[in-house]
């Protein structure tokens, strides 16, 4: 990509590139998931080269958001850590509805 297609060419294209990045990031930092603690320093480090002012207010907007994805994260990743992926599914045993599919 050359220099001048990656660069905007107006205050206004810079801008909404930033908003769009920032919304990305934003969405991002919500979603449960492997290497999050890594994008939200991304993100902070994004924020904080745009507006040190406007990167304080929208950090601890997100701050709690981003604790209750990663809470979500380790709470699936310890399930799918207990389970033996080599084990063959079975129905369940000593259930009434077990009758019915024999």
């Amino acid at each position: 990509m050359s220099k001048s297609s990656s660069q905007a060419s107006s205050p206004q294209e810079e801008s909404q590139r930033m908003a769009s990045v920032r919304q990305v990031y934003q969405k991002a930092i919500l979603i449960p998931m492997h290497h999050l603690d890594q994008l939200r320093r991304d993100y902070e480090i994004f924020e904080k080269s745009v507006s040190q002012t406007l990167a304080k207010g929208l950090l601890s907007e997100y701050r709690p958001k981003y604790n209750s994805a990663k809470a979500v994260y380790r709470e699936r990743k310890q399930l799918i850590d207990n389970i033996d992926w080599n084990t063959l599914a079975v129905p369940p045993t000593g259930s009434s509805k077990v009758s019915c599919y024999i």
